[in-house]
């Protein structure tokens, strides 16, 4: 197929832009304005160029994917629409707007460009884990300046990753894929590149010390066997009544076993099993206690305004009168403009942070999505080619929905970029017929 030049410039500031996502830094222009040198750049001129094809594709587009794109109007729709009930107009308007950018290039974009070249998205992701592994080796360079003490880890990775859980979460979807990959691939040498990616973001996610990242490699990998033992949505439901169940009967047992355990995340003495078991300190441990902080928090935003929220971006300036005090740390807030060493963040949850930001209409935009991309996998109009390929994307989402119950990464372009572009993979892969084989040449 002969690909127009606008698709053709699209496919290669993709490829540049995957390859500096991991190297893009924060940096001041005009006052008080900020942007992330380069990626922003680049992604400016996708959009600019997305915009063209649209005007010129349009029809195309609509015939491609019939009907399919209009599972993200909702949340697009949601993040113009409660700027007009913001409580920072401007601020919602900055943030919304990134966030559409991001949705159209990440994901409407990418599924077109999927569409096309089937072997892209690897290719994408391969770039991308070149560039993060190279950042890795600027931090472990770090690390040993430091003389090799854990405290330090959370911040080795700046300026590149301002958090390690941001890195973290990046890793653990990294991981999933190129395992699930190393088995997709007919090829001995792309098995063996894809295996060793995969032991390599393993241990970057147990190295970067975030918990919820490693809880969700747990879950994606989950998921990923249940799809090996061929399950059903039976057996699912089965499962999770189970969970319930054990709930309901030992909640009393497994409630004192939390508050038993005082195993604390910033122990600079504690190893990597106690650290993770810190994950269940809901006593002592202060960034467990914030974070319910800022759970509590971001509910009480919600009841306060149950339709519109307080607006896209806000939650950070708005969510200090509705803290809980007995929950407050040395990391709670009391002054947006004056955050304490190693706090900062949002809400800590995606779900939490949309629900006080757009309301119920803007949580059942965005669960309208996730639900689509998981009816999907159910679907059983696609070939066995595609199905492979739908539930390796799927795994690797499964995981990031759970450590969305923790964390809210959406609005960061390193892993907005992972998230819908696996999400465009999904979809993409879901309307193709080519049944030639796995993979372009494998």
């Amino acid at each position: 197929m002969q690909l127009s030049l606008i698709t053709r410039l699209e496919l290669f500031l993709f490829k540049i832009l995957a390859f500096c996502l991991p190297f893009s830094v924060e940096i001041d222009i005009a006052g008080e304005s900020r942007i992330h040198f380069p990626t922003e750049i680049l992604i400016g001129l996708l959009a600019v160029l997305l915009a063209i094809d649209l005007l010129k594709n349009y029809s195309v587009l609509k015939s491609e994917y019939p009907g399919e794109l209009l599972w993200i109007v909702p949340l697009v729709a949601a993040y113009i629409l409660f700027i007009l009930f913001s409580e920072m107009p401007e601020v919602s308007a900055k943030f919304s707007l990134v966030n559409i950018i991001y949705i159209l290039i990440f994901y409407v974009l990418q599924v077109r460009l999927f569409k096309l070249d089937q072997g892209l998205f690897p290719q994408l992701l391969l770039i991308y884990s070149l560039g993060l592994i190279a950042v890795t080796g600027w931090a472990i360079f770090r690390y040993h300046t430091f003389e090799w003490n854990p405290v330090v880890v959370p911040g080795i990775f700046r300026p590149f990753y301002r958090d390690h859980t941001i890195l973290g979460a990046s890793a653990a979807l990294l991981a999933v894929f190129w395992l699930c990959f190393s088995f997709m691939t007919k090829m001995a040498v792309s098995r063996f590149v894809s295996v060793a990616l995969a032991i390599f973001f393993l241990l970057l996610v147990i190295f970067s010390g975030s918990r919820a990242a490693f809880f969700s490699l747990f879950i994606s990998l989950s998921v990923g066997v249940l799809f090996l033992l061929r399950f059903r949505t039976r057996h699912v439901l089965l499962l999770l009544f189970s969970l319930l169940l054990t709930a309901f009967f030992f909640g009393g047992t497994i409630r004192e076993k939390l508050l038993d355990n005082l195993a604390e995340s910033r122990n600079p003495n504690a190893g990597y099993v106690e650290h993770f078991r810190s994950a269940g300190n809901i006593s002592t441990d202060a960034s467990n206690l914030e974070r319910m902080n800022r759970w509590v928090a971001a509910w009480r935003m919600f009841t306060a305004r149950p339709l519109t929220g307080f607006g896209p971006g806000t939650y950070q300036f708005t969510y200090i009168p509705f803290q809980e005090e007995s929950l407050k740390t040395h990391l709670s807030v009391e002054d947006p403009l004056d955050i304490p060493e190693n706090s900062g963040g949002t809400a800590h949850s995606e779900y939490l942070l949309v629900l006080s930001e757009m309301g119920i209409l803007g949580f059942v935009a965005l669960i309208l999505f996730f639900g689509r991309l998981m009816y999907v996998v159910f679907d059983k109009s696609y070939g066995h080619n595609q199905k492979i390929k739908i539930m390796v994307a799927f795994s690797a989402l499964a995981g990031y929905w759970f450590h969305a119950l923790f964390n809210n990464f959406l609005n960061t372009e390193k892993f907005a970029f992972l998230f819908w572009g696996m999400a465009a993979w999904l979809i993409a892969n879901y309307y193709d017929t080519d049944e030639k084989g796995i993979l372009p040449g494998g």
